[in-house]
């Protein structure tokens, strides 16, 4: 797993700064949530809605790594006179690993979000 994470760039830090801050979001408002006190309900919500946003932005991140990665391959495919096809298919795997650190980040955030949610309309029916 970490030679798949060293081998994505320099975008998977980002996204695993944006794991981190849907983690630390996800307790944050699941101690809010499961508190005895009251609170905002939309202040829930927001921080709630808050760990979606972070999964979705992880996916639009690892595409953008994806895109960036295939323009640079291409620029240097096209200054090459000989080039493999292993190592094109090689380099553009590589370059998929963005994207689906990025799906992954998503599902988590999703699921989290998906069960926060439920808990909150529970609670206030």
């Amino acid at each position: 797993m970490l030679t798949y994470f060293q081998a994505g760039g320099a975008f998977m830090w980002l996204l695993l700064v944006i794991l981190i801050i849907i983690i630390v979001l996800a307790v944050a408002r699941g101690i809010q949530l499961f508190s005895s006190k009251e609170k905002s309900r939309v202040k829930l919500e927001h921080g709630i809605n808050a760990i979606l946003f972070w999964g979705a932005y992880s996916v639009v991140v690892g595409f953008f790594a994806h895109f960036l990665g295939v323009m640079y391959a291409m620029e240097a495919i096209k200054r090459a006179n000989d080039i493999s096809p292993a190592i094109v298919a090689g380099g553009y795997s590589v370059s998929l690993l963005t994207i689906l650190f990025g799906l992954i980040i998503f599902m988590i955030a999703a699921i989290i979000w998906f069960v926060y949610r439920t808990i909150l309309l529970r609670r206030d029916s």
